[in-house]
């Protein structure tokens, strides 16, 4: 039998008048913060996040969803698999309110009644076709791909908190310890192989795929990194001195405890743009890649349009309603 494993998915309702107006009460942090004006838009296809998961995951144990004291309207709360999760349930109140996913991701451990397993998503990361629990942990092990990249310096989204991760993985793990290589990672060796000559570890390649965790991941890093990770709670919006959950992944590569696994075969990330999105749209509808990610971006200048295509893609692929949703 199959040890329960847990899926984790944070969510907001950025049209919410009760958040915007705790929000603003607070936005003058923003000027210190690396934030993007899409990081809150909600894109009304939270539902086929529920859908697929009830397709192609039949099997999870539990569903956290967590949220600021929110909840979709169509959600059934009353699903036997659906626990809501509030951000006063596991984030000390002194750290509260919270506008930061690095905050709200660094204690997710402590969410109560949480399987030692768990796979962490975004509700921007759609299973569009079967998956196992061997696809997220095998041999009581996260699966998952250690590879190297470096750290691309840009100005904006997560950089600050991969060169933050980076330090603390270095100060812990010797380069010529950790497990880069392996056949299930294919052509993706190359990476590690561009970047073995370096001293120190550059930075794992993301794939920005839902991460699988162990519970005594976080609690070791915590015992370890209290004050940093207490930094990074307490930022109630994204900070340059932030960590983010991935440092908890990368800890996991670091210490070679993970099963490896190809994750560009397993998912893909895209991106939507102002040019045509007709390729998204089909890979949506037709592709075999177990989960696409699609982020929202920030230069869209007709966002609505772009919405309405997503949600028809979304649909022909996962038209039946679910029993998550009333």
């Amino acid at each position: 039998m199959t040890e329960n494993i847990d899926f984790v998915v944070t969510w907001v309702d950025d049209s919410d008048k009760d958040w915007q107006h705790k929000r603003s009460l607070y936005s003058k942090e923003r000027s210190k913060s690396s934030i993007g004006k899409t990081t809150f838009r909600e894109w009304g296809t939270f539902k086929y996040w529920f859908r697929g998961v009830e397709k192609n995951a039949p099997w999870v144990n539990k569903i956290y969803l967590v949220t600021d004291h929110q909840c979709p309207k169509w959600l059934n709360v009353n699903h036997k698999k659906i626990v809501l999760v509030n951000h006063d349930d596991y984030i000390p109140e002194d750290a509260l309110p919270t506008f930061n996913t690095n905050a709200i991701t660094a204690q997710l451990h402590k969410i109560p009644g949480l399987a030692q397993k768990f796979v962490y998503f975004n509700d921007d990361m759609y299973i569009l076709n079967p998956v196992k629990p061997e696809d997220f942990f095998f041999k009581d092990l996260p699966c998952d791909m250690s590879v190297y990249q470096p750290i691309a310096p840009y100005q904006t989204g997560t950089a600050h908190f991969q060169v933050n991760n980076m330090g603390i993985i270095n100060k812990y793990f010797n380069k010529k310890d950790v497990s880069k290589y392996s056949l299930v990672y294919g052509k993706e060796n190359i990476r590690s192989f561009l970047f073995d000559h370096n001293k120190f570890i550059p930075g794992f390649y993301e794939t920005h795929l839902p991460e699988s965790f162990l519970k005594r991941t976080f609690k070791e890093l915590w015992e370890k990194e209290e004050t940093i990770l207490n930094q990074t709670l307490h930022s109630k919006f994204r900070n340059n001195s932030d960590t983010s959950e991935w440092l908890f992944r990368d800890w996991q590569l670091a210490s070679k405890k993970f099963y490896p696994r190809n994750n560009d075969k397993f998912g893909k990330l895209l991106e939507l743009r102002n040019a045509s999105n007709q390729d998204i749209w089909k890979l949506i509808k037709k592709s075999s890649y177990k989960v696409l990610c699609v982020n929202d971006n920030a230069e869209l200048k007709n966002p609505e349009a772009i919405q309405k295509e997503f949600i028809k893609a979304l649909d022909y692929k996962l038209t039946k309603k679910s029993k998550f949703e009333i």
